[in-house]
């Protein structure tokens, strides 16, 4: 049985990746067809084209790929000047012995694949940063920029509520293979270099297809210190049922002891057919807010359904 599960800001990329299940495509293809979609979209929540710059106003995207069946995976982080890092991320799986690229190195791979360039900046996401600059730096910053100390600006831009520059695809195939993809411009106004979870393979997605996939999106600096994505499936594998999986997961999140907790969405499908999407809020926090829908389709259904994530507190 076909299975697509995506986030809320994937809206662009779902019929794409449908169709071409029903047409017995490979989830790998389907995925990375309706992902790039998703990054071409510039409304679509500042993922790719459109997404919002680091402090110094370069957009730097980073995008992961696995495929359930092999365990092989590829991913690029901080990536400038190339539309579609998933497509580039693909290619590292692909055709080199490595499984991640990231900066000047991404770049001139993404040069050597003939991957498509082009700027991400948008006139909009430009207004962006040069409005939060105007809100944020001091004086001394304004008159020495970009010549100086980015940690107090960076610290600032925890408070920013508008990051939601993520979108993930998980699928299964009508051969039962399962494949996980990530792409994402990341925390709005970052420090630059910073990389998420998004194209760390076990902290953003992950798939194998004895147990299933699972992928997240939200605070990355919280997936990262707990390796969120293969926790899922290693939960599986301890033959939890999927609830449990994502609740145990969350119960690892939860022991992270951090002044900055922002909301996370654990997203994942098992070998037997199941979904279940947990989102987990910070209401007494200034930090953005996670994903409280998600779309959802299989062949028993005639188009992507909308539906309401299990909803929690920290």
């Amino acid at each position: 049985m076909a299975v697509l599960l995506t986030n809320s800001v994937a809206t662009n990329g779902i019929n794409k990746t449908v169709q071409m299940l029903n047409q017995n495509v490979s989830s790998l293809d389907a995925i990375e067809s309706g992902i790039r979609l998703v990054e071409s979209d510039p409304e679509a929540g500042w993922v790719g084209y459109g997404g919002h710059p680091n402090l110094l106003g370069t957009v730097e995207l980073d995008a992961g790929i696995m495929d359930g069946l092999t365990l092989n995976a590829g991913a690029v982080g901080a990536l400038s000047g190339y539309l579609h890092p998933i497509s580039v991320a693909r290619n590292v799986m692909e055709k080199l012995p490595h499984v991640f690229l990231a900066g000047n190195g991404a770049a001139k791979f993404a040069e050597d694949c003939n991957a498509e360039s082009g700027d991400n900046l948008t006139v909009r996401t430009c207004k962006d940063w040069n409005d939060w600059l105007n809100n944020n730096r001091n004086l001394s910053e304004s008159n020495n920029w970009p010549d100086v100390s980015l940690i107090r600006l960076s610290m600032l831009t925890a408070n920013n509520k508008t990051a939601k520059g993520t979108t993930i695809f998980l699928a299964q195939d009508n051969d039962g293979n399962f494949s996980a993809g990530s792409s994402s411009s990341g925390w709005s106004f970052k420090y630059p270099g910073r990389l998420g979870d998004s194209p760390v393979i076990g902290s953003g997605i992950y798939a194998d297809n004895r147990y299933g996939a699972a992928a997240c999106t939200g605070m990355g600096e919280l997936t990262l210190r707990s390796n969120t994505a293969r926790s899922v499936i290693l939960y599986l594998k301890m033959n939890m049922t999927l609830k449990e999986a994502c609740y145990e997961a969350l119960n690892d999140l939860r022991a992270i002891k951090t002044d900055f907790r922002g909301g996370v969405t654990i997203y994942a499908l098992d070998a037997k057919g199941n979904r279940f999407v947990l989102s987990v809020r910070a209401l007494d926090k200034g930090l953005p807010e996670c994903d409280t829908y998600y779309w959802y389709w299989d062949n028993q259904y005639d188009e992507p359904v909308k539906m309401n994530a299990v909803m929690e507190n920290w």
